[in-house]
C-alpha cells in the first residue's frame, strides 16, 4: 500500500521534535497474492505536522495502527553531501481502532411492477 491517504500503518516509535512536529517510525505492508503473506512495502520515519496533529501523534504507542489521512512526499538534494533527502509529512490520521467498518449500502430493489412497461395495453 505504501504511504498514501487511506493507507493503514503500524507505528513503532514516536519522538517529539517541536511543538508542531512529531516524528514517528512506521511501516506499511502489502499482501503477496502468490505466497498469501504480508510483505513490508514501506518502513521509515515520517513527520506529523501541525500543532494539533503533532500532539495527537504523541499519544500513539508502539504497535498502534493508524489510517493515514492527508499527507505529502517531498525531497531535497544537498549538493555538498550529494545526498537526496525524502520527507514524508502526515497532516491527518485516525487510529484504526476507532474506524468502524460500515457495510456497503445496497441500492433499493425496484418493485416488479415499476419495471414493467405495459405499452398502453388495456389488461
Amino acid at each position: 500500500m505504501g504511504v498514501r491517504p487511506g493507507a493503514y500503518a503500524t507505528v513503532w516509535e514516536v519522538t517529539p521534535r517541536t511543538q508542531g512536529i512529531t516524528s514517528a517510525r512506521i511501516s506499511t505492508s502489502r499482501k503477496n497474492k502468490q505466497t498469501d503473506s504480508y510483505e513490508q512495502d514501506f518502513g521509515g520515519y515520517v513527520s506529523f505536522v501541525g500543532s494539533i496533529i503533532a500532539q495527537k501523534a504523541l499519544s500513539l504507542k508502539p504497535k498502534d495502527r493508524i489510517k493515514i489521512g492527508d499527507c505529502e512526499v517531498t525531497n531535497s538534494y544537498d549538493k555538498e553531501k550529494k545526498i537526496t533527502y525524502t520527507n514524508i509529512n502526515i497532516y491527518s490520521f485516525e487510529p484504526a481502532s476507532t474506524i468502524q467498518q460500515q457495510p456497503a449500502e445496497l441500492p433499493p430493489i425496484p418493485d416488479v411492477d415499476d419495471s414493467v412497461d405495459d405499452g398502453g395495453l388495456p389488461f
